[in-house]
């Protein structure tokens, strides 16, 4: 009797792990061929959409070395302390984008902003080497005009990798991440920490690493209650180099800037 109901425990523990390890899989393929669906979700424009917003902007096209035409957005305000570089997070475009423009100019600060490759009006395909290599060359196009004010670059979950990266091939006054990953695969692992996301995936974005070479001041701002880029993964990253984290008590991923505190913090940084 003992020896037939080990038998049958032995079974099913057999086929739980069978189903474990072809769900893993699974899960895996669809990660693995499916990643820019799952991470990256652009909405295409056409070149003839009219952007609205109720701040004063100009749109400005730039041709990278690639000959792919990158579109961004420049926000003026009168007497302008300076520009914040904004690197934007994922999905849609800068139809979305740009209505946080308001955010840094009532703070007397010009804000850029621009689409990667694949986004909006933007030609090309999103590679995590092209879009590095673009988001240097926007910076030394569009920084020409703030050579004697403060230059801010800043980055919003996907965008704080790529805000980091230029941070650390480029000079600034500061750098803020807002929501920011320790790196893609980190995030992952939150989600699926069976799956081997950094032999898998497509896009590294190693922020932990290029952190460290960033000289100049930096702020993290993050949510508690972030349930897409989890607040311990931001928390990690602060403890890479000197930084300032804000932590934004049930602040989630997309609704920091309802927050008072958010405001108070970015008005003291921006002053």
């Amino acid at each position: 009797m003992q020896k037939l109901v080990l038998i049958n425990l032995n079974s099913k523990m057999l086929k739980f792990f069978k189903f474990l390890i072809i769900t893993c899989s699974l899960l895996g393929i669809i990660v693995l061929f499916f990643q820019d669906i799952l991470i990256l979700h652009p909405v295409k424009l056409p070149k003839s959409y009219n952007y609205r917003f109720d701040e004063s902007f100009e749109e400005i096209n730039f041709s990278s070395e690639t000959n792919t035409e990158i579109n961004g957005l420049l926000f003026r305000v009168k007497n302008s302390k300076g520009l914040v570089f904004y690197n934007h997070g994922n999905a849609d475009n800068l139809q979305r984008w740009g209505r946080h423009a308001k955010d840094f100019t009532q703070l007397g600060y010009d804000v850029f902003f621009y689409d990667y490759r694949g986004f909006g009006k933007s030609s090309g395909k999103f590679t995590e080497r092209e879009t590095l290599k673009d988001a240097v060359f926007l910076f030394d196009k569009i920084v020409k005009e703030y050579l004697d004010k403060k230059v801010i670059i800043y980055g919003r979950s996907l965008g704080t990798g790529i805000a980091t990266f230029v941070a650390k091939n480029r000079k600034a006054d500061a750098l803020i991440l807002e929501t920011p990953y320790y790196n893609m695969a980190d995030v992952g692992k939150s989600w699926l920490p069976f799956i081997p996301f950094e032999k898998i995936l497509t896009y590294k974005f190693p922020t932990n690493e290029w952190i460290n070479d960033v000289n100049m001041p930096i702020v993290i701002f993050h949510g508690t209650a972030d349930a897409v880029v989890p607040y311990s993964s931001g928390k990690k990253l602060s403890h890479m180099t000197e930084c300032d984290l804000i932590t934004i008590e049930n602040g989630k991923h997309k609704n920091l800037a309802e927050f008072e505190k958010y405001h108070t913090e970015l008005k003291k940084i921006l002053r």
